[in-house]
């Protein structure tokens, strides 16, 4: 795997693919396109613009340790649905590639886990490709970084009646977990949990190379 970071206006020539980082997506081969994943033979070019456009290049032949992703049990004591406390800000977060990043805070979202309160923000990027609706909460808690990755992500989702579910069961790692060529969001210190969030994803059991 490798990673070729763009500026705006450059031009990069991949695997038979010519590509430029523009203001708001990428243009592949003369054609304008978003955020996505361009097959080319052996290599897999995955277009990436998060406030630092970049191609990272996915090689199918290459040896790989291998990498085995692990829960918690499921505990719906880790699922809420509670109300969205509304407090919209533009703001920018952390990266691991060094940069930051532009985001908007939709409000605030309260919880508690055994009679313990927490309280996390749902940010949506401001990149190409996030939709509109699109609601996420990136955390640390007390088992980051020993039973968990040293952050986690959580997708928020709307109900009918206009409150939202918080699902720590769906709680995942970054792909940054995974491999250093990825650009990941760190979590805001309001988002830094005293309690232990023991659902979702675990740290990856790793192995020898496959």
């Amino acid at each position: 795997m490798e990673r070729h970071e763009l500026p705006i206006g450059e031009t990069v020539r991949l695997h038979g693919h010519v590509i430029e980082a523009l203001d708001d997506g990428f243009r592949v081969d003369g054609d304008v396109s978003g955020p996505r994943t361009i097959d080319a033979g052996r290599y897999r070019l995955r277009l990436s613009h998060q406030n630092m456009p970049a191609v990272v290049v996915l090689d199918a032949e290459a040896p790989r340790d291998q990498v085995t992703p692990e829960w918690f049990p499921y505990d719906g004591a880790y699922r809420f649905v509670v109300a969205l406390e509304r407090d919209q800000a533009d703001l920018t977060v952390g990266s691991t590639r060094e940069r930051d990043r532009a985001a908007t805070r939709a409000g605030w979202l309260r919880f508690d886990v055994a009679g313990v309160p927490g309280r996390v923000m749902a940010l949506r990027m401001n990149e190409p490709g996030v939709a509109a609706e699109a609601r996420d909460v990136y955390f640390t808690d007390a088992t980051s970084g020993r039973e968990s990755y040293r952050m986690r992500y959580v997708e928020v989702s709307a109900t009918a009646d206009r409150r939202y579910v918080l699902d720590f069961n769906r709680a995942y790692n970054p792909a940054c977990a995974y491999s250093p060529h990825y650009n990941c969001p760190i979590p805001p210190s309001e988002n830094a949990l005293k309690i232990a969030i023991r659902a979702g994803e675990r740290l990856p059991r790793r192995g020898g190379a496959a």
